[in-house]
C-alpha cells in the first residue's frame, strides 16, 4: 500500500514535469494556482451516500470545482473585455466540450490536424486569468460550463455562442468517471454511492443540469448569434454538424474539408492521437472515455432510473428543447 502510493506520487510528478514542458496552457494554470490559492473560495466537501468526498467551492450559490482564481475571476467581470469575434462553447459538463471545441478550433484556423492545445487553457471564469485571455490573439475560442447566471454579461451581448446539449444520463455517469478518475479530486466513491449527489440540485457541481439547460435555452433562443448542438447529433451524423457549425460561425467550406474535419474529429482518431495532460489523470484515466449515447444502461439501476424520470417528466417543460437518451 506505501509503496504504491510512493509510486503514484512520483508518478505524478513525472507526468507534471512531462506537461509543463509540453502545454504553455498548463504552466499557466500552474502559475494561477501559484499566484491564487488564497482566493479559491469557501471550499466545502461534498458527501455521497456512502460516505465518500470530493471539494468543491461556493460561488454564490453555486458549487463548482475548486480553481484557484474561480471566485476572483467571478466577481470581477468588469475586467473582462468580450469582443465581437469571440466564439463561446457553452454547456453543463461532460457534454462535448472538447468534441466541439476541435471541430470550431479545425473551421477557423484551416488546420488540417487536431490542435496542440488544452481547452482548459481558454476556460472562463473557472480557471483561467483575465489577463491571460486579453493577450490570445483573435478570434478566440472560449469555453465554460458556469450557469446562465455567473456567465459575463457583455460576452452575452456581443460574442458568437454554441451552445452543446447532452441527455443528462450519460452526461452524469460521465461526469462521474471524470471526477472519480481526476488525480486532484481525491474521490474514489462507486456510481452508486455518487448517483443522489449528482442528481439533487442543491449539490451538483455547476448547478441543477435543468436549470443550467432552461436559464441558456431561454435567452439563447432565437438569438441569431447562438447555435444549440446535440452530442447526440453530433453521433448521428458528424459531417452534418460540422456543417451547421462552420455556417453558423461564417466560416463556410468545401466538401473535402468537411470530410477532413468529420475525420479527424471522430471520437476513436481524437482519443488516439490527440495530447492530453497525462498528469491530471490516475492510472486509466482520460478525458476520452467512451464517447457513447447510452452508456448510462449499464450504469442506472431500476429504481435510479425511477427516480431521475419522475424528475425530468416534471421539469422537462422548461428545457426549450427536446432531448435524446439513445439513438
Amino acid at each position: 500500500m506505501v509503496f504504491a502510493s510512493i509510486k503514484n506520487f512520483f508518478r505524478t510528478i513525472y507526468l507534471l514535469v512531462m506537461d509543463l514542458y509540453h502545454f504553455p496552457e498548463v504552466r499557466n494554470m500552474v502559475k494561477s494556482v501559484v499566484l491564487g490559492w488564497r482566493q479559491a473560495g469557501k471550499r466545502i466537501k461534498l458527501t455521497d451516500s456512502e460516505g465518500n468526498s470530493f471539494s468543491a467551492v461556493v460561488v454564490k450559490g453555486i458549487h463548482l470545482p475548486p480553481f484557484p482564481l474561480v471566485e476572483s475571476n467571478i466577481n470581477n467581470y468588469d475586467k473582462f473585455h468580450a469582443r465581437e469575434d469571440d466564439v463561446w462553447i457553452v454547456n453543463w459538463p461532460k457534454s462535448g466540450t472538447h468534441w466541439v471545441y476541435e471541430v470550431v478550433k479545425l473551421l477557423m484556423t484551416d488546420r488540417e490536424e487536431l490542435t496542440d492545445t488544452v481547452k482548459e487553457g481558454t476556460m472562463f471564469p473557472e480557471a483561467c486569468a483575465v489577463e491571460s485571455l486579453e493577450k490570445l490573439p483573435s478570434p478566440r475560442v472560449l469555453d465554460t460550463h458556469v450557469p446562465l447566471k455567473l456567465f459575463p454579461e457583455e460576452a452575452l451581448k456581443k460574442s458568437k455562442i454554441i451552445y452543446t446539449l447532452r441527455n443528462p444520463k450519460d452526461a452524469f455517469v460521465s461526469g462521474y468517471y471524470h471526477v472519480k478518475n481526476n488525480v486532484g479530486s481525491g474521490y474514489d466513491g462507486t456510481w452508486n454511492g455518487c448517483f443522489d449527489l449528482t442528481i439533487d440540485e442543491n449539490t451538483c457541481v455547476y448547478g441543477s443540469w435543468f436549470d443550467h439547460v432552461a436559464d441558456w435555452m431561454e435567452v439563447l433562443e432565437n438569438n441569431p448569434n447562438a447555435l444549440v448542438v446535440k452530442y447526440e447529433d453530433m453521433q448521428r451524423n458528424l459531417k452534418k454538424e460540422v456543417r451547421r457549425i462552420a455556417e453558423f460561425l461564417g466560416y463556410p467550406k468545401s466538401e473535402e474539408i468537411y470530410e477532413n474535419v468529420t475525420k479527424k474529429c471522430s471520437f476513436g482518431h481524437m482519443k488516439k492521437a490527440k495530447k492530453e495532460v497525462k498528469s491530471f489523470w490516475k492510472p486509466g484515466g482520460s478525458m476520452y472515455r467512451k464517447g457513447i449515447v447510452g452508456d448510462w444502461k449499464n450504469h442506472f439501476t431500476v429504481a435510479q432510473n425511477e427516480k431521475f424520470n419522475a424528475i425530468f417528466n416534471e421539469k422537462r417543460n422548461k428545457l426549450r428543447v427536446s432531448v435524446d437518451f439513445e439513438l
